[in-house]
């Protein structure tokens, strides 16, 4: 039993051996029937493949030969032409290297020549510099020579030479400034006169010829006696309220505003307008409230003005308080000018006469600006408005040139800076000219008054008229008593007296004139 399941197992393990050894054999076979198969199919590709190849290199070759046949004649065309170009090129670098060629040949000459000048020159320099020598000798034996003859040292006579050509420069110079102090003095007016015209005919700025206002109008009876209260009680208001005086006079159909803060009057009439323009019942209620809002109105003008005029002007940095200042010169007037257009004036007349005169023409419109800004302030600080000005602009960071320039156009200093002379002199042109101011009747009397009484005080005068409206003083005197030479001098005095005793903007002529009367009576007989 056991031989028999041996004898089994090993025909089953003999039969699998066998069957795997067959197995393999076939799968040998199959594979290499599959690889010479492959190989023929190859084989096969790569006729065809090379095939393939030879005719598509015979179409490249038909193609190529059509495309010839084609540009052939261009071709040939451009090779003809870049055959004459290399020709021209040939010739024209020929042409090129002789002509280098020439100028390496000039290149060398000139350089032999340079070497040979620098030869000669080397040979000229050290004949100078012998030369020089035997002159530096020359000199040592003079100046011993001359030291000796002399009988002083060379260091003593260049320092007695220098002396002497030092004095003569001095004289020189005296005599430069002296003549040119001469022309000056000569042809000075003139000059000035040509700039002052100059600067007025380009001087653009239309004038105002505006005034004052003093008083308000009533419109009515009716507003009249709404205002005018029995107690007076209205009137009261308005004066607290704005700090003025209020007259009112029986028969006259308008209210007096007195005060001597012109901005304050300005406020009391426009306060004023405001009430009388009211048809309610006018009360002091009512009027501190008009009164109130025309305050913030008038405060917010005047800084408007100040800016404006700053901005006309084109100056930068003011302090606020500074443009608040010269806004509040809208409302204030000498001899009836208005001082905000004249301050306005003067800052353009200085910057034109500047510009003439090839100064600063920004700091010359400053100084005009600024020069009468104490006048808005003057009548609550004592002092003169030049002065008052200067201080107030001093403390508000203006500088020291700028604050001396408004200090001294009234002279309250001596003034020593061309822009101070500017001031002056622009202060001058827009205060004098015509219809500029006006005085009043009292002021006016009281000037020609004044005038009269300083010429009669004189000894030899018998009469005075004042003419041209204050600007001309024609005095009289006795010709027994005052001769020609005499009559010159006493112009002089009297002019000098209304210099040091008047106050009036530009000049006043003294006009003195000799009367001599000669009388004389016919006689006729009787028949």
């Amino acid at each position: 039993m056991i031989a028999m399941i041996a004898t089994a197992l090993f025909a089953l393990i003999a039969g699998g051996g066998a069957g795997w050894a067959l197995h393999k054999i076939l799968n040998a076979r199959t594979l290499r029937h599959a690889r010479e198969e492959a190989s023929d199919i190859v084989g096969e590709a790569k006729e065809v493949a090379e095939l393939k190849a030879l005719e598509e290199k015979e179409r490249v070759q038909e193609i190529e030969m059509e495309m010839w046949t084609k540009v052939e004649p261009d071709m040939l065309k451009v090779e003809g032409r870049i055959e004459e170009l290399q020709e021209l090129a040939n010739e024209k670098k020929a042409k090129a290297d002789s002509i280098v060629q020439e100028e390496k040949k000039k290149l060398q000459e000139r350089e032999a020549e340079v070497k040979t000048q620098e030869q000669a020159l080397r040979g000229q320099e050290s004949e100078l510099n012998k030369l020089k020598d035997v002159q530096k000798n020359m000199n040592k034996d003079l100046v011993l020579k001359l030291t000796e003859r002399l009988g002083t040292s060379a260091e003593e006579f260049k320092n007695q030479l220098k002396a002497q050509m030092e004095e003569e420069s001095r004289r020189r110079a005296a005599r430069f400034i002296q003549e040119s102090e001469e022309d000056l003095k000569e042809h000075a007016e003139q000059r000035a006169k040509k700039i002052l015209s100059l600067v007025i005919d380009r001087f653009a700025r239309p004038y105002c010829a505006e005034r004052g206002i003093g008083a308000v109008n009533f419109p009515d009876n009716h507003i009249r006696k709404l205002f005018c209260d029995p107690n007076g009680n209205n009137i009261k208001a308005v004066q607290d309220a704005c700090g003025c005086d209020i007259i009112v006079e029986e028969g006259m159909d308008m209210v007096g505003v007195a005060g001597f803060d012109p901005v304050r009057r300005e406020l009391t009439r426009r306060t004023l307008e405001r009430i009388f323009k009211e048809k309610k019942n006018i009360n002091p209620d009512f009027i501190k409230k008009i009164a109130e809002n025309q305050k913030k109105e008038l405060f917010k003008n005047i800084k408007h003005d100040g800016d404006a005029l700053a901005k006309e002007l084109k100056l930068e940095g003011l302090n606020v308080e500074v443009r608040q200042m010269m806004g509040s010169l809208r409302y204030r007037y000498s001899f009836t000018q208005n001082q905000y257009f004249h301050c306005g004036e003067v800052g353009w007349l200085a910057g034109l006469m500047a510009a003439e005169l090839g100064l600063d023409i920004k700091k010359a419109r400053r100084v005009g600006m600024l020069h009468d800004i104490g006048k808005s302030m003057d009548h609550v600080m004592e002092g003169g408005h030049a002065v008052i000005g200067a201080d107030f602009i001093a403390a508000r960071g203006e500088a020291p040139d700028v604050v001396h320039a408004v200090k001294a156009h009234h002279f309250d200093e001596q003034p020593s800076t061309d822009h101070a002379f500017l001031v002056i002199a622009a202060d001058a042109v827009s205060g004098a000219r015509p219809g500029a101011r006006r005085s009043t009747i009292e002021s006016y009397n009281q000037k020609v008054s004044e005038l009269q009484d300083i010429a009669r005080s004189f000894p030899g005068v018998t009469d005075c008229f004042v003419l041209s409206g204050g600007r001309e003083c024609r005095v009289l005197v006795n010709g027994k008593k005052v001769d020609d030479s005499q009559a010159l001098d006493l112009s002089k005095k009297i002019a000098a007296r209304i210099e040091e005793e008047c106050n009036y903007p530009g000049q006043i002529k003294v006009v003195v004139v000799r009367e001599t009367v000669v009388t004389e009576q016919t006689r006729k007989e009787l028949a």
